[in-house]
């Protein structure tokens, strides 16, 4: 089972056990429980159709936001790993000379030679020619005309790890992935003017930046409602100066 479906599978837990909580709607409480009785999970007529709706409003955020969650559980270990990947290219070989002067925020370990980029923008191959040379196995994009890192890897392969790592990823297609055109396109830019890199990387990162950012607010958005549902469907008079263990004692 993958980290995705293991947080699915805790997600949907969760949703049975809210559901399995149900309330009761006493009318006549002296006719169902006697006096001498307690009653247990009642919802009090007036705030029934409260409750109800508040209920209603978890399960519709709290479904509806279990795909973005999924997919964000699913792409932290892939970031730390391509992390970790980058970092250790530091120190690879290289042409030495003068350096691109790659902003801070792109976040490699180290600086990049200019000889190494144009090594790898003045490649005898075209894009086109390279993924038709280096094709990858089970690959389905591959095999349909797409560039993925790998063959580009394969196709550069005396060049500095770094660089080529930097290179594919100014083409802010994907981490793995891009458009053919899009990295002809790029590569063409740099054999001109090869200081072009460090803007085209420093808006991939800033793109990549910001969608995480979009993902975690709109996330954060969607839990902070359903959690609002939550309180409001299952335990509405309870207040946060309660304490959370003291929620099972306003359960309805």
């Amino acid at each position: 089972m993958t980290t995705t479906q293991r947080f699915v599978f805790f997600q949907l837990c969760c949703i049975l056990s809210f559901y399995c909580c149900y309330g009761f709607v006493v009318t006549k409480p002296n006719d169902v429980f006697p006096s001498t009785s307690t009653a247990l999970r009642v919802i009090p007529p007036e705030i029934a159709a409260d409750v109800s709706f508040a209920r209603g409003q978890f399960y519709l955020w709290f479904i509806g936001s279990l795909g973005g969650l999924g997919v964000g559980v699913s792409s932290i270990p892939r970031l730390l790993g391509a992390t970790q990947y980058i970092n250790s290219l530091k120190g690879s070989p290289s042409l030495g000379g003068d350096n691109l002067g790659l902003n801070f925020f792109c976040g490699y370990p180290e600086d990049l030679s200019i000889k190494d980029v144009e090594q790898i923008a003045n490649n005898r191959l075209s894009i086109t020619q390279l993924v038709e040379k280096f094709p990858i196995e089970n690959n389905f994009l591959s095999s349909k005309g797409y560039l993925v890192f790998r063959a580009f890897q394969q196709a550069n392969d005396g060049a500095n790890p770094l660089a080529v790592r930097a290179v594919f990823d100014s083409f802010s297609q994907s981490q793995d992935t891009c458009d053919p055109n899009v990295a002809q396109d790029k590569l063409d830019s740099y054999k001109s003017n090869v200081f072009a890199l460090n803007n085209e990387l420093l808006k991939a990162k800033v793109i990549g930046y910001s969608s995480i950012f979009t993902l975690v607010f709109l996330l954060g958005l969607a839990e902070s409602i359903a959690l609002a549902g939550a309180k409001d469907g299952w335990f509405p008079d309870w207040t946060l100066n309660d304490g959370i263990f003291s929620i099972p004692q306003y359960w309805i």
